[in-house]
């Protein structure tokens, strides 16, 4: 008995000691967690975090880099009055809402259609699904880059392939009533795959039975397309929406390579209107306050996708 009290004394006191049972140190392996976990979340803080609360404290200050000696000057909400008030502002805003729906909407229509042609069981998909890959392993830059050659008023191919219609050369990127539709062709052709990939996925996921079914019933292809496979694909179609509207509001890097926002001011969109101000003119204050108010519009954006995803699911 004696022995016995001893073991339970000890076995008590490693428990005690080392913070659980079978030796196991919960305290010290929390420790060693956070430790790992530390450089990963110092990064975050300053790549993500520190940047935006700077561009939000700035905001409320009258700051130009360009003036020697210039030191902020807190001017409460002026900043955000001023850009409503800009008609600069409103043409490039909404330029870019103009840019995000006619390459959304053509991205989906066009999208819709391939996925559901590389979904089926014609021969030679498989190699027709890798080319849709070429454009998304693409840099923006470098299509920026193989776009504004193709565009080229001179040496272009794509004005060399039209001409054999009688069509005369065209200046695409040159002219303020064709660079923006050419700038959202370069969009479409570069981004249309994920949406491509995203629906195809859906749609292998659907359930097989459902179609036996309805072909069993005397269902016909365009009545299984309309009352099956669209409804189906709701949610995952509100989910590339969301991820395609986010990403074409953030476009920059094709339109600075193309056009840097001409010619004139036909091209300009919000992300680039923030870059001349911040990063040309140097006007901090304005560039953050607008930046804020980007930020704003597309976090109520995807907030009210979420929430119609939310719906569709219950």
């Amino acid at each position: 008995m004696t022995a016995l009290k001893n073991l339970i004394n000890k076995s008590g006191e490693m428990i005690a000691g080392r913070g659980g049972p079978l030796g196991v140190n919960y305290s010290r392996d929390r420790a060693v967690l956070w430790l790992f976990l530390a450089p990963a979340i110092i990064f975050m803080l300053f790549a993500n975090v520190y940047p935006l609360g700077y561009a939000l404290v700035m905001s409320f200050f009258q700051y130009n880099r360009l003036i020697p000696g210039a030191v902020p000057v807190f001017n409460g909400f002026q900043n955000y009055i001023a850009l409503i008030r800009d008609p600069q502002i409103i043409d490039s805003f909404v330029r870019t809402i103009l840019f995000v729906a006619a390459t959304v909407v053509v991205e989906f229509l066009i999208g819709t259609a391939i996925a559901l042609l590389i979904t089926t069981t014609i021969k030679g998909m498989q190699i027709i699904r890798g080319f849709f890959l070429i454009p998304l392993m693409m840099p923006f830059v470098v299509a920026g880059t193989l776009w504004r050659t193709m565009y080229n008023a001179l040496y272009g191919p794509i004005n060399y392939f039209i001409s054999w219609f009688g069509v005369p050369r065209l200046e695409w990127l040159g002219n303020p009533d064709l660079a923006l539709p050419a700038v959202m062709i370069t969009e479409v052709w570069q981004q249309t795959p994920i949406v491509i990939f995203i629906l195809a996925a859906g749609i292998q996921a659907l359930p097989v039975d459902i179609y036996q079914s309805a072909m069993v019933d005397g269902a016909g292809r365009l009545q299984i397309l309309r009352k099956i496979t669209l409804p189906l694909l709701k949610p995952v179609f509100f989910v590339a929406l969301l991820l395609r509207i986010m990403d074409a509001f953030r476009i920059f890097d094709t339109i600075y390579v193309m056009t840097y926002g001409g010619p004139g001011k036909s091209t300009e969109v919000l992300s680039l209107f923030i870059y001349k101000e911040g990063l040309k003119y140097f006007k901090i204050g304005r560039a953050s306050a607008l930046s804020v108010m980007f930020l704003a519009v597309v976090l109520i954006a995807t907030i009210g996708f979420l929430r119609n995803i939310q719906k569709q699911q219950l």
